[in-house]
C-alpha cells in the first residue's frame, strides 16, 4: 500500500537506495523503513498535490526553442610552430 509522505519540517530523508525524498513529498510503498521513519517523526503524512494545482506542461512538438543560455562558440586552437 502506498502513502503520500513528506519529510518533517527541517528534516532531510533519504530512501534506502540513497534517493532524497523531495520536500513536496512522494508516494512511498509500505515497508519497515517507512514505518520507522513515521514513528521517529522524520516523515509525516501529507496530501498529494491535486492535478488542478499542478502546472500543466505545454505539449512538445519536437522543435527546438531558444533558451536563455546561448551555446558557447567552439574554441579553435592554432598548431604550435607558426605554420
Amino acid at each position: 500500500m502506498m502513502k503520500f509522505l513528506k519529510p518533517a519540517p527541517g528534516r532531510t530523508v533519504h530512501l534506502p537506495d540513497g534517493t532524497e525524498i523531495p520536500a513536496a513529498g512522494m508516494d512511498i510503498e509500505d515497508s519497515l523503513f517507512r514505518r520507522r521513519r513515521l514513528a521517529d517523526g522524520d516523515l509525516i503524512e501529507a496530501e498529494p498535490p491535486s492535478a488542478a494545482s499542478a502546472p500543466e506542461a505545454e505539449p512538445h512538438d519536437g522543435t527546438e526553442t531558444e533558451t536563455a543560455e546561448a551555446e558557447a562558440p567552439a574554441k579553435t586552437t592554432k598548431p604550435k610552430g607558426g605554420k
